[in-house]
């Protein structure tokens, strides 16, 4: 019996010991501290690889880290060890890997454990199993494609990459075009309109339009219009086609697999119609954004961080068809297709890929980026482009972006606090809503009086 004792004394106690550093390894972790988390629950799991606990937060933090295939081994035996949060996780690692028959077997153990336990599955497991579903409707109708290159670009200016025809329009900085909250706009080759995204009062991009003046002032931004369009999610990167009436852009809520996914959606008499998901190879489990067709050269681009490189996107460069064809569901090849693991597989043999496109780089036209100035004007046609008030000739024009350069600081700054009562407020300080609403009403008005005041300098110049 005492020896017994001792035993049992011993097992507790060396319980309490191996319980200590991984409650401080999870402290670590939720305070985003991965490494220091990873090195104290190293030798534990190193000296008792049946913790569960330990395998659990050792794989989280691998995991973050983006260590995955060290990761799986440690949530394996913490499966193992009836902890469901390793389960969950395994079911997410394998949908991000295309492995959907996994995914549903790591759901199942998921819930089982869940039952056993008597805990509740939160909401937004339901949301992860969506996407699952999602994903094996997807890869049950893999388009059939032609990608004749791929490049890994920057992820600042990764449009400029795309080797679009004059007659397909412009892909420009919002910067340029006086659209700073704008990361890319889209002008027609027309050049009557422009195409962006921008945030409403709830920190939600949503798809804009305005019109492209004669003087390059751009006059009347509003919503977009259409059922589904802007109803959930950021919605951004949109492309117009040459027909006027078909666009594509990306958008991160409902009925996205991954970030953000591209859609596909055609111009009514109403507004635009309910957008449409265009599936696989083009989306992941990742981000997918800014299709771009041009029919003048018969190429088409979108961008993706789904090769997880920090900081890099991968520019795809595809042929399109004119009617879709889906990929054999028996094809062996099918997963390598729909993640594009080996874009060779996507080509015919002996078939000529080669395409007449532009020059890469930076675009030429009047609306290119220029580095180091104190802002982006066009002026008149947008032959010139001014960056700085000694550009200006007419000391009103000076005036006025000046004021413009004082409304630009104005909203700066009240984004920034902006986003710290949001933050605040999603945390659970509720009592801060009434000066979010107050900014959110500042930030518009200094949002049109920088519209006024840039306008104001065009025309103001133009005089001259």
């Amino acid at each position: 019996m005492q020896k017994l004792i001792y035993t049992l004394i011993l097992s507790v106690t060396a319980s309490a010991i191996s319980a200590a550093p991984v409650d401080e390894a999870r402290k670590l972790y939720r305070e985003g501290n991965y490494e220091q988390a990873v090195a104290i629950l190293q030798p534990v799991v190193k000296k008792s690889p049946r913790n569960g606990n330990a395998n659990y937060w050792y794989g989280a933090s691998l995991l973050a880290l983006g260590r995955t295939d060290e990761a799986i081994t440690s949530l394996e035996r913490a499966v193992d060890r009836n902890v469901p949060e390793a389960a969950l996780a395994l079911a997410k690692i394998a949908t991000e890997n295309y492995e959907a028959s996994d995914a549903r077997d790591y759901y199942d153990k998921y819930e089982s454990m869940m039952a056993k336990a008597r805990r509740d599955i939160p909401e937004e497991v339901a949301g992860m199993q969506s996407k699952l579903v999602l994903m094996e409707n997807m890869l049950s109708r893999v388009e059939k494609i032609a990608v004749i290159d791929s490049i890994v670009v920057d992820a600042d200016g990764f449009f400029k990459y795309y080797r679009l025809s004059p007659a397909a329009g412009s892909l420009v900085s919002g910067a340029t075009v006086h659209l700073p909250d704008a990361e890319v706009a889209f002008v027609p080759q027309n050049n009557t309109e422009i195409l962006y995204a921008d945030a409403d009062s709830l920190g939600n991009f949503v798809l804009m339009g305005a019109d492209i003046l004669d003087d390059g002032s751009i006059d009347h931004p509003r919503p977009l219009e259409g059922d589904g369009l802007n109803g959930g999610g950021n919605a951004e990167y949109p492309f117009l086609m040459a027909d006027g009436l078909t666009l594509y852009y990306a958008n991160d809520g409902e009925g996205s697999l991954g970030g953000y996914d591209i859609f596909l959606t055609r111009r009514g008499d109403d507004g635009y119609l309910q957008p449409q998901n265009i599936g696989m190879p083009y989306n992941s489990p990742y981000d997918d954004y800014l299709m771009a067709i041009d029919e003048t050269t018969g190429a088409g681009w979108w961008a993706t961080d789904r090769n997880r490189i920090p900081g890099k996107v991968t520019i795809y460069t595809f042929i399109p068809s004119d009617n879709r064809v889906n990929v054999d569901a028996d094809d062996p090849n099918l997963i390598s297709l729909a993640r594009l693991s080996d874009i060779s597989l996507t080509r015919e043999p002996g078939r000529d890929y080669t395409l007449q496109l532009p020059e890469p780089g930076e675009r030429t036209d009047s609306r290119a980026q220029k580095a180091s100035s104190d802002f982006e004007l066009p002026i008149g046609s947008a032959t010139k482009i001014y960056h700085r008030l000694s550009d200006f000739k007419s000391a009103g024009a000076r005036q006025a972006m000046s004021r413009a350069i004082n409304a630009r600081a104005e909203i700066n700054n009240i984004e920034k606090r902006l986003n710290e009562l949001r933050e605040a407020y999603r945390n659970g300080d509720r009592s801060n809503s009434a000066d979010i609403r107050n900014l959110e009403h500042r930030l518009d008005d200094a949002r049109s009086e920088y519209v006024r005041f840039t306008n104001t300098a065009i025309a103001e110049e133009l005089k001259n």
